[in-house]
């Protein structure tokens, strides 16, 4: 096998050929048809071929291989998989290479949803019910946002205490007292600069 390889991360496209493919592959392949060719490549080392024949079974063998060769995230190393491939499983090299690879999902920041409320609507003041909806949203680490909105340790800790450690009513509570603080002041746009400022 003597072809030029790419030295560049694992494309998508190629990464996406193994999982839409992933039970075929398994069903498919013996890895142990592969690993020698790899380990000629350079690819993967005795050590790693040892980690993978450990496997109890030849599916389970094959599945680890797959596994070792997404988790490496190398082109060159699923190139060479594909080019040993070539030499006893023709027909799988053939499936991977019709395989329309399904698009990625675009990638959209958290909080680009903010950027298309008009600028009237940001500067109106919350309201309670919103305080309610914005709870529902807060994972862990909400209690730094709350003290960047003012709200001090000690408030929050009383608050907890009050509604018995539920967070969610905490957090509209402690909201609620934010929006009374600061009044017509308390608006959507201020809020929100908060959260994605933290």
């Amino acid at each position: 096998m003597s072809a030029s390889y790419s030295e560049s991360s694992l494309s998508y496209d190629s990464e996406s050929k193994i999982q839409q493919n992933w039970i075929f592959l398994l069903d498919e392949l013996d890895e142990a048809d592969i690993v020698d060719h790899l380990f000629e490549a350079r690819e993967i080392t005795r050590d790693q071929i040892d980690e993978i024949e450990s496997k109890p079974t030849k599916r389970k063998k094959t599945e680890a291989l797959l596994k070792f060769i997404l988790q490496k995230k190398k082109q060159k190393l699923y190139d060479v998989f594909v080019e040993t491939l070539k030499i006893d499983y023709i027909h799988v090299v053939d499936k991977l290479n019709a395989t329309k690879v399904i698009p990625a999902e675009p990638k959209v920041a958290p909080y680009d949803w903010f950027k298309d409320i008009p600028v009237s609507k940001k500067q109106l003041a919350l309201r309670e019910s919103d305080a309610s909806r914005f709870s529902n949203c807060f994972g862990s680490g909400w209690e730094a946002i709350m003290y960047s909105l003012g709200i001090k340790k000690t408030e929050l800790e009383l608050e907890l205490e009050n509604v018995g450690h539920r967070n969610k009513q905490t957090i509209t509570n402690l909201i609620i007292r934010w929006k009374q603080r600061n009044g017509k002041s308390a608006t959507l746009e201020k809020f929100m600069n908060t959260v994605i400022n933290m």
